[in-house]
């Protein structure tokens, strides 16, 4: 990296430093412009099938993306928790994420969890996603078919650190190459979910938690609190800080009556957004659909909490959340496609002078592209140089907001307790002459199987 790219990368980082410590930036990171693997493929004529079983093909067009578009970051993915990789899912044989004859990976409605299963669920919540969720929804694993299953799971694994491998060699090569903010410190990201999306999603299916909630509400509301430990579990960073984010798509609430929503939705994910933000952990989460009948309850979430919206009223929103949570989102995509560059760059300028005052504006859109006809290209990469140019402050260094865990919440350890966690006293007693220093190694392995088996259904 020579000594202008050298220069560069640490503007970025200082813009983000800087925003994610509640200083204004000397301006607004411009991190919103991201292409999605199918669209790099599409954008550069690849065979989209091709490509998610060998992502190495896609170097050459992410290269030309990066020439093309202005970002701060890099704008071509990386892999994450939420990335749907065809080769993992496919040999375990997954029924909740599946290939489309389009090239997608789809996620349809699935019931992996029968409503006679809420008492097991409740009683060992791990227990019953491992015998009774993920063997019907992972084919693979059904434990009819031990030996079948005994070698299906270090193939799926190989398969994702080679994808991975694949993916990352091309990120981190552009990242040093043009000089791109290299993102939060190492294991300070995540993802999870609202125990109640969680149940919604994966296990009982949409029409099945709406019946659910008006006919076994209690059982509902005692599930919600048998999964939280699990997912605060899966959620937490190895290595909280305010630049990192864990993030939750946010699928449920508006399809809910306030009061279930305010009983049953959010006490678990409050209490969760809590837990988290007493270890220094930032959530970032997605308010899916319409939010704005919910704006001040979501105003008794933690300080620092980003909230992205996918629609609402900017001013209404900054007014009602600007000066404790950092605001994303609200742009909507769809002009991008049907409107002039113009018209792009005005309704940015319009959203701007809203929401950049004071600060706590991260620029984005109210939803993700997923194929390259959702954009025209050429409004996208002017409308990432308006952002760049227009979205400069005058009063760069001043505080603003409300910083991270400003309430103070102590961290409450809330362990998962299962038939199927380690169990060091158990495991001492059967062999004796272990040293008690391997107590922290097989827990930390304990850790990796356990996110290999929530990553299946989050």
């Amino acid at each position: 990296m020579d000594s202008e790219v050298k220069k560069l990368q640490q503007e970025r980082i200082s813009l983000y430093d800087d925003f994610y410590n509640n200083k204004i930036p000397k301006r607004l990171p411009v991190d919103a412009f991201r292409m999605s693997n199918n669209m790099l493929a599409q954008y550069g004529n690849l065979n989209i099938f091709d490509i998610q079983y060998d992502f190495s093909q896609l170097a050459e067009v992410s290269e030309k993306v990066c020439d093309e578009i202005y970002s701060d970051v890099c704008p071509v993915p990386g892999m994450s928790v939420a990335s749907r990789i065809p080769s993992f899912y496919s040999i375990l044989e997954s029924q909740s994420f599946v290939m489309s004859g389009s090239g997608f990976m789809q996620h349809p409605e699935v019931v992996g969890m029968m409503e006679e299963d809420y008492d097991y669920l409740i009683e060992d919540a791990y227990a019953c996603l491992l015998e009774r969720v993920i063997p019907r929804q992972y084919k693979a694993l059904n434990s009819d078919n031990t030996a079948k299953a005994a070698g299906v799971i270090p193939m799926a694994q190989a398969s994702l650190r080679r994808d991975s491998a694949a993916v990352a060699a091309t990120l981190q090569g552009l990242i040093a190459k043009k000089g791109y903010y290299p993102g939060p410190p190492r294991g300070s990201g995540g993802f999870s979910a609202a125990p109640y999306d969680f149940l919604a999603d994966q296990l009982r299916s949409f029409s099945g938690i709406s019946k659910d909630i008006r006919r076994n509400r209690n059982k509902v509301a005692e599930a919600c609190e048998a999964l939280y430990p699990l997912m605060l579990k899966f959620a937490m960073p190895a290595n909280p800080a305010p630049q990192g984010s864990v993030s939750t798509p946010l699928h449920m609430p508006t399809y809910m009556r306030e009061k279930d929503f305010v009983e049953v939705w959010l006490p678990t994910y409050k209490r969760m957004l809590e837990q988290l933000a007493a270890v220094g952990a930032r959530v970032s989460a997605f308010c899916e659909h319409d939010w704005m009948r919910y704006l001040d309850i979501l105003t008794e979430l933690p300080a620092g909490t980003i909230l992205r919206f996918e629609y609402g009223d900017p001013q209404t929103i900054k007014d009602k959340l600007g000066k404790k949570f950092i605001i994303g989102g609200l742009y909507p995509l769809n002009l991008l496609k049907s409107g002039t560059k113009q018209q792009c760059i005005d309704k940015a300028k319009e959203l701007l002078d809203i929401m950049m005052p004071g600060g706590g504006y991260l620029f984005g859109f109210d939803k993700g592209a997923i194929v390259l006809n959702d954009i025209n290209m050429e409004n996208y990469i002017a409308l990432s140089e308006f952002i760049r140019d227009y979205a400069v402050y005058e009063n760069a260094g001043e505080s603003f907001g409300t910083p991270l865990n400003s309430e103070g919440f102590k961290f409450e350890p809330t362990p998962v307790v299962s038939k199927y966690i380690f169990n060091w006293e158990e495991f001492k007693e059967k062999y004796p002459y272990t040293p008690e220093f391997a107590k922290a190694n097989f827990e930390s392995l304990d850790d990796e199987m356990f996110k290999f088996y929530m990553n299946l259904l989050i």
